[in-house]
């Protein structure tokens, strides 16, 4: 005896939390082939342009901004730190966190990745601003319990 699916494709393809979460999932995958020969990821990029635009930040203030787990955040700046592109700076005082840097390598590498990821933007043809639009309140509540670092 054949059942009903208990979601037929209409409705699974209708909802659209889900529908962002596998499109993210899809452009980041893109982005990670576009940015593969400048030897970054994503987050990676992600990570760079936050600094950049913020000068210095706390590790914790990084992973919010990337979205990503703190305990994650370790591992990715110790990489990028170990390649030269990010650096701590001095400890503030007891108790404090340190904050984060963009080296000048970091800032030469961003600025080559840069442009290779606002072509993305052409991935949304006339739609890009409404789509940025759109997501970017969404931006306001973010949960980073869901560690999405090693998604590439």
């Amino acid at each position: 005896m054949s059942q009903e699916p208990a979601a037929p494709r209409t409705d699974v393809d209708g909802i659209v939390a889900w529908t962002v979460i596998r499109a993210a999932r899809t452009l980041s995958r893109r982005l990670a082939v576009d940015l593969a020969p400048l030897g970054l990821t994503p987050v990676e990029f992600g990570v760079l342009i936050q600094l950049a635009a913020a000068g210095e930040l706390s590790q914790a203030d990084l992973a919010r901004a990337v979205g990503v787990r703190p305990q994650s955040m370790t591992t990715l700046v110790g990489g990028l730190s170990t390649r030269g592109l990010v650096e701590r700076g001095a400890a503030p005082g007891r108790g404090r966190a340190s904050r984060m840097h963009l080296t000048p390598e970091g800032d030469a590498l961003l600025a080559r990745a840069h442009p290779v990821v606002s072509a993305s933007n052409a991935w949304f043809g006339h739609l890009g601003d409404q789509v940025n639009d759109a997501l970017h309140p969404l931006l306001g509540s973010e949960d980073t319990s869901d560690d999405d670092a090693a998604v590439p």
